[in-house]
């Protein structure tokens, strides 16, 4: 390497240095600013206080699911307690979900007023933001003198403490402080027993194939008793699986055995012998019908099988396949996308009940007069709108509330409750546009779009309790400028 070259190489490497260390400054001062505004919507109550509930009833019937603005324990002990609404303030203006928001100012009071060794390192850039993070959500569960015992012990290795470092000190402040807690845990819980599964990666594509699977991975940890009964009785309907014509090999075979338990557990015995046949004769088992209800969006190419005249499943213009592809939008199970013969061979089960929703055309609008919406129309709007469609909110409209955009009125004009006023809610943000919030005493509100003001169609503004502006679309969310007078 000559010497221009390497002169060019550590003017680089210099600026990789600069700018990493900005962005270090930068997000700890956005981090204490989280703090502040969170500080700032603080009561002079604290964790382990009656909890204040303030808002104001519409109906009451939601007078327990649609509580108003209420304080949330979000620290450990002796932390103050924080007004939920202000945390879609923070959700909105770092674009991330509610729930990483509240997470993200929970460590923040957390720091602020239990950890003050930690925090002041981490609000003068000498420890990154997630590293005191870390240290926050281990803490938690201390108690308030606990808690000040391991950020004495930590604050001066907060820079390069490991997880499992904070997890021992940890673990001896809950020892040392209270000690009776620590014995009843131990006794009482087995924190490694678990399972889980993945339904987040359904349809996706398999890493090592490339292929869209239609299935899903389940992995956990069993007490050894529990799990040996379920090895036996996995294996048992694996080879009553045989009887019944099942040629797949041993593992598929206990994979499904797996799905045929859970549904007779769930109260439809799936295996059953035919008691009428002679004591002689080994009982042959059936099987008795299950039940799936599937929200199956297609294309229409895939429905008809060509596409402008050429072969099943080629584009004309691209001469690609892809239009054999269904997108899955089913209650109670995630979005994805899966191959239709996957669709196909769940339809062809003989032993399945398979109910196919009617495909809805988006094109067209429907009404009522009544306040509580119809199937068809519910579907319409949550096939409309398949997220929340607050800002950055991202859970499923499957089930959301479906709240009148124009307020519902007893007494207003036919065809209030309609596919254009009609939009899915998820619970926590449908009190969020009810109630008011306890600072400002303002409301997030919401509107569709208009043309005429030169605004993108078929999306939503929504205007903060601070009047900043979003805009909602099936795209996701950007903020948008404020409203000119």
């Amino acid at each position: 390497m000559d010497r221009g070259t390497h002169t060019t190489a550590t003017a680089l490497i210099d600026a990789v240095r600069e700018r990493t260390t900005a962005a270090r400054v930068a997000e700890a001062a956005a981090f204490v600013a989280v703090g502040d505004w969170a500080t700032a919507h603080t009561s002079d109550e604290v964790v382990g206080d009656p909890i204040t509930v303030l808002g104001e009833w519409h109906e009451e019937s939601y007078a327990e699911t649609l509580a108003g603005d209420q304080f949330l324990e979000l620290g450990g002990p002796g932390a103050p307690v924080v007004a939920e609404f202000c945390i879609g303030e923070i959700a909105a203006a770092r674009g991330c979900s509610f729930d990483a928001a509240r997470r993200l100012v929970g460590d923040a009071i957390e720091l602020r007023y239990r950890l003050p060794r930690v925090h002041a390192r981490v609000a003068a850039g000498e420890v990154d933001v997630w590293r005191g993070r870390r240290i926050a959500r281990s803490t938690r569960t201390l108690t308030f003198e606990a808690a000040g015992f391991a950020d004495r012990h930590v604050a001066y290795v907060a820079h390069k403490a490991t997880t499992g470092d904070i997890d021992r000190l940890v673990a001896e402040a809950a020892a040392r402080f209270d000690p009776e807690t620590t014995e009843a845990e131990r006794a009482e819980a087995d924190g490694g027993r678990h399972l889980t599964i993945e339904l987040g990666d359904v349809g996706y594509a398999d890493p090592l194939t490339g292929c869209l699977r239609g299935t899903v991975d389940v992995h956990g940890t069993l007490d050894l008793a529990d799990a040996l009964d379920l090895d036996r009785t996995v294996a048992h309907v694996a080879r009553q699986l045989v009887d019944l014509g099942c040629d797949q090999d041993l593992d598929v075979r206990r994979s499904i055995a797996l799905g045929e338990i859970a549904r007779r557990c769930d109260g439809i015995s799936t295996l059953e012998y035919d008691v009428d046949q002679p004591p002689t004769q080994p009982p042959t088992p059936t099987r008795t019908r299950r039940e799936v209800v599937l929200f199956v969006h297609l294309d229409q190419a895939a429905i008809t099988g060509t596409l402008n005249g050429f072969g099943p499943g080629i584009d004309a213009c691209t001469g690609m396949t892809g239009i054999d592809l269904a997108r899955l939008d089913t209650p109670g199970a995630p979005r994805g996308v899966v191959m239709v013969e996957q669709v196909q061979a769940w339809c062809n089960a003989p032993d399945t009940k398979v109910t196919v929703k009617p495909v809805i055309d988006l094109n067209q609008h429907d009404a009522v007069n009544g306040y509580t919406p119809p199937d068809g129309i519910a579907d319409h709007v949550r096939a409309r709108w398949p997220r929340c469609v607050f800002p950055y909110c991202t859970r499923s409209s499957r089930t959301a509330d479906l709240d009148h955009c124009r307020a519902y009125d007893d007494n207003g004009p036919p065809g209030q409750t309609s596919t254009t006023n009609l939009f899915p809610l998820c619970r926590r943000h449908h009190r969020m546009k009810t109630h008011r919030e306890m600072t400002t005493g303002n409301k997030w509100t919401y509107r569709p779009t208009h043309r005429d003001n030169g605004e993108p169609p078929n999306a939503l503004i929504w205007t903060s309790p601070t009047g900043l502006r979003y805009l909602v679309d099936r795209d996701g969310t950007r903020p948008w400028p404020p409203t000119t007078t």
